[in-house]
């Protein structure tokens, strides 16, 4: 088996997953991203130049893995094997054919459950308390449907955000390559393919989605929030005409104390808002364009009385 790898990604996790697969014994020919500057509203983006040029590999920037020059690129690399790890396009079958030995890619959750978009915040959102990663080959342009090389399982806690869940899935993004790449090199990596029986699929979420429903119950109301929380770009209602960005929440009753919506209460922590069944206690706050408010700072921002939405 061959050791010519190019990789395609324009985001950190796909970075670090590169540097990986170097350390593991892949000899990285070639590496195409985004044309820069980074974008700082496209969640992740980073640079790959310095990690090319570190490795000796051939740098492309461009916007469309199935254009004319990307082919015409990858083809004169000579590439054993492709991965797309961290780009928000599928590879179509003239790029699939140019990799001799498979294109390859990874995805957030364990295959081929939830397939689709937005796998962090979905995974909070329905529930789960384990979710993974899975390594797969892409042998046609549906997504997430190859055979699967390898998968670990990430388990998802009661208090779980956004923001830890990434950072456990970066991480076993990196353990499952430690553990596959040297099995790909060598010939010897598995290919199970996947059961479209057991099959589903998450859709696209945009930022509009984050917008809270005070009618919601209390428990799910901060599952909303934690699941939108940093790194994307959060849960939000509004105060008056001001779009109001909620970062962190806490059930505080099962018990409404006012309509839903309307700011109950203080505390040293944040304030209080009814919901649909019970209230919860807004911690951090930011109002669109404006500094992260915490504790008394939202108190005094948003007085008892008030309603947001």
């Amino acid at each position: 088996m061959g050791n010519r790898v190019v990789w395609v990604s324009f985001d950190v996790i796909g970075r670090a997953c590169l540097e990986v697969t170097a350390e593991s014994g892949a000899e990285i020919v070639g590496v195409a991203t985004l044309p820069g500057p980074v974008d700082p509203n496209r969640s992740g983006q980073c640079a790959f130049d310095v990690v090319a040029g570190r490795l000796g590999a051939s740098l492309l920037e461009t916007k469309d893995a199935n254009g004319a020059e990307m082919l015409a690129w990858l083809a004169e690399r000579h590439a054993d094997m492709v991965f797309v790890v961290g780009w928000s396009q599928l590879v179509r079958q003239p790029f699939i054919d140019l990799a001799p030995e498979g294109v390859y890619g990874m995805h957030p959750t364990l295959l081929p459950r939830h397939r689709g978009r937005a796998p962090i915040p979905w995974a909070i959102l329905s529930g789960l308390a384990t979710t993974g990663v899975t390594l797969f080959q892409i042998v046609d342009p549906t997504a997430d449907s190859g055979p699967i090389i390898g998968q670990v399982d990430v388990p998802i806690e009661h208090d779980e955000t956004a923001g830890t869940l990434y950072d456990k899935l970066f991480d076993a993004h990196l353990d499952l390559l430690r553990r596959c790449v040297p099995m790909m090199l060598d010939g010897t990596a598995p290919r199970i393919a996947q059961d479209d029986r057991r099959g589903s699929s998450w859709l696209k979420r945009t930022p509009a989605d984050g917008i809270i429903d005070w009618e919601t119950r209390s428990p799910y109301l901060y599952d909303w929030v934690r699941a939108q929380t940093r790194p994307y770009p959060g849960a939000f209602t509004f105060l008056g005409d001001e779009k109001l960005i909620v970062w962190r929440v806490e059930p505080v009753g099962s018990e409404r104390r006012g309509a839903a919506g309307v700011v109950t209460g203080v505390t040293p922590q944040g304030i209080v808002v009814a919901c649909g069944d019970g209230s919860v206690l807004l911690r951090e706050v930011q109002l669109e364009g404006g500094d992260v408010l915490e504790g008394d700072a939202i108190a005094n921002l948003i007085p008892i009385g008030a309603r947001l939405g």
